[in-house]
């Protein structure tokens, strides 16, 4: 019954041409193993991203982490922000854009080096 569903039905543990020792079976990924790959490239964002929060001025930064909830995973709002600063939403609002202006040139020359390297 099986033959007539699946006709081009081959087995994993063939091999992938006569000519090779491989098999399938090596094709196929290992879920376990996407896994542990997406928490390597997270990790690695994550240290090159607070590379570069780390060249921004203190009170930028502080910003940003607070804005894009970076430090607890709370994110703020202008206002919130601007009462715990002490200054107006339109100021904290423009630090925030002169922040990521200044984040956005820091990664990108990381990225050069990284590329260039």
């Amino acid at each position: 019954m099986w033959h007539q569903l699946l006709p081009h039905a081959t087995s994993f543990d063939a091999f992938i041409s006569p000519n090779e020792d491989t098999r399938l079976e090596a094709f196929i990924s290992d879920p376990d193993s996407f896994r542990q790959e997406r928490l390597i490239l997270k990790a690695e964002v994550d240290r090159i991203l607070n590379k570069a929060l780390r060249q921004l001025p203190a009170r930028e930064r502080y910003i940003l982490e607070r804005r894009f909830g970076m430090r607890d995973g709370s994110e703020l709002t202008l206002e919130a922000v601007s009462r715990i600063l002490k200054l107006s939403k339109e100021r904290v609002r423009q630090l925030e854009r002169e922040a990521l202006l200044k984040l956005r040139l820091s990664l990108e020359g990381m990225r050069s080096q990284l590329m260039g390297a």
